[in-house]
């Protein structure tokens, strides 16, 4: 999708079919993007001051700040009428990036300290090719400080240190695991679900696109408001396959803690910070 901004035009790209995390320039595994998905979804059901989402491309094609910007508002990063929206931005081949800060979040997590992440965490991380580390340590400043819980420097402990690092690997292990059972186990109900249609309705037909498009809806849907007949599903689904598979949240409340950061936010006029390595 392309939106005027000025005078660059701006390609959206789609957000994530699922979770939080775009890497369309392919830097992260499978397992750092499932825990990167987790530790955000993680800070984002422990308070709502702030929803992360974050891309990585490789080329931009516009000034960073109006990319991003418009990327931010057009897939509502935030809680709708919260203005509590950030946006990690990266562009490796370009080697440009950018914490876009909805403004209800600039009250706690200011515009300089925007800067600071960018400067000490981010970009030192991404020349380094430490794309993990860099943006999982970026995602939780900044739902520390939009949370007023602004770290604190301490005097290094180096049996301390040894002792964070060997709990912080049994932690990622422990989440990836919970990542991946989680999966299979959703996955496991919308395949039950399915069976049970077809059964009931021996003319009902799905192509393999549909099945996987509701099995993604599922994962995404879980409240007491989704449509757990595949059935019922499919002509919701061929009406407006958007709001019918696996974007969007599930919760009925608009708040897009549960699945995603994409909850209809806005309030996207420039706050943030941007950098280079």
């Amino acid at each position: 999708m392309l939106t005027g901004c000025g005078s660059a035009q701006v390609e959206v790209p789609a957000p994530p079919a699922e979770g939080s995390v775009l890497d369309a320039a392919d830097v992260l595994t499978d397992q750092e993007e499932q825990r990167l998905n987790a530790l955000i979804e993680r800070r984002g059901a422990a308070s709502d001051a702030a929803r992360v989402a974050v891309v990585v491309v490789e080329e931009l094609g516009a000034p960073i700040e109006d990319w991003s910007r418009e990327v931010a508002g057009a897939w509502g990063v935030g809680d709708e009428g919260a203005d509590n929206g950030v946006l990690v931005v990266a562009a490796t081949g370009d080697r440009e990036l950018r914490i876009e800060v909805a403004d209800g979040v600039r009250e706690t997590f200011t515009d300089e300290e925007a800067q600071e992440v960018v400067d000490d965490v981010l970009a030192p991380a991404f020349a380094d090719e430490r794309y993990a580390q860099g943006l999982e340590r970026t995602v939780d400043l900044v739902h520390r400080w939009a949370a007023g819980e602004e770290p604190v420097a301490e005097p290094t402990n180096w049996w301390l240190v040894g002792s964070v690092i060997g709990g912080t690997a049994l932690l990622v292990v422990l989440l990836v695991g919970w990542a991946v059972a989680d999966a299979r186990r959703r996955r496991r109900i919308a395949e039950e679900e399915l069976r049970a249609a077809e059964a009931a309705d021996p003319d009902l037909r799905l192509s393999d696109d549909q099945r996987e498009a509701y099995r993604k809806y599922r994962y995404s849907h879980r409240g007491d408001d989704a449509v757990v007949n595949p059935a019922v599903w499919l002509p919701l689904y061929l009406a407006n396959p958007g709001l019918y598979s696996g974007g969007g949240s599930g919760g009925g409340d608009g708040s897009s803690g549960g699945g995603s950061s994409f909850g209809g936010g806005g309030g996207f006029t420039g706050g943030g910070a941007s950098g280079s390595y």
